[in-house]
């Protein structure tokens, strides 16, 4: 039987080492689980700055990393069951990762893509290590970046479909599968995917992880959910898209 709680501390140690030594140098979906709600978009509701489309002028730069953390769930906010803690470490572990081939990239980090600023924050149950955790990250951007992320993260998502290898601290992560699954009606538009992984030690069991990602304007909300179990989990939960995105669009100063 697989030594699940150890993995996860495993894990985490590996990520914490890495970034450690890279402080050192002087370097750094919405499933069947998450509620459609019909909600109306940050745009509708007030402006957080125009983006580029295709063929058009640029648009005026997003808020800028001080603003995005103001946005962002803080330690205590409250999503149904769930409740925001302090990130385990000052970004989410797939922020290391390289995926191969280069086109996957955004599937492992919207980051990959390009981006100006982020915010981070980590919700999950502490003390019940079965349960869902999930990684949220904030980014602005300028002259319609925003747009070309999503494009990029469609993309990846029809070329990665059959799998992809993602290279890690100290091993690589074979992704088996990447499927696209319901997202929510929440911004200017959304893309969510079911994401296959086999796990590093006994390569006949798979795990699962769920991405989400919404864009308002120059903004870019991502939810990354996974579970120390075997157990498919049905997506990122939609209690904490939707405190989330409530408390981003409600946010005063929210607009560019």
């Amino acid at each position: 039987m697989r030594d699940t709680a150890g993995y996860a501390k495993v894990r985490r140690t590996a990520a914490a080492a890495l970034i450690g030594a890279a402080l050192t140098a002087g370097t750094a979906g919405c499933g069947a689980g998450t509620q459609n709600k019909a909600t109306p978009s940050a745009s509708q509701s007030h402006s957080h700055g125009q983006t580029q489309s295709p063929g058009g002028p640029p648009g005026p730069p997003g808020p800028p990393v001080e603003q995005l953390k103001a946005f962002a769930l803080a330690p205590g906010d409250k999503a149904g069951p769930y409740e925001a803690t302090e990130p385990l470490l000052d970004e989410p572990m797939s922020e290391l990762y390289e995926a191969k081939p280069e086109a996957c990239g955004p599937l492992t980090s919207l980051g990959k893509a390009g981006h100006t600023a982020q915010a981070y924050a980590k919700t999950g149950v502490p003390g019940e290590w079965q349960a869902v955790g999930t990684d949220i990250l904030l980014r602005s951007y300028k002259d319609g970046g925003s747009t070309a992320a999503m494009k990029a993260l469609a993309e990846a998502g029809r070329q990665c479909a059959g799998g992809y290898t993602e290279d890690r601290a100290l091993a690589e992560g074979k992704v088996l599968k990447v499927e696209p699954v319901k997202a929510p009606a929440l911004g200017d538009e959304a893309l969510a995917y079911r994401i296959v992984v086999q796990d590093v030690k006994d390569k006949d069991i798979s795990l699962y992880k769920y991405l989400t990602v919404i864009r308002s304007g120059p903004v870019t909300l991502s939810f990354r959910s996974d579970a120390i179990d075997t157990k498919d989990f049905g997506g990122v939960p939609a209690e904490v898209v939707t405190a989330q995105w409530e408390k981003f669009a409600k946010a005063p100063g929210a607009a560019s």
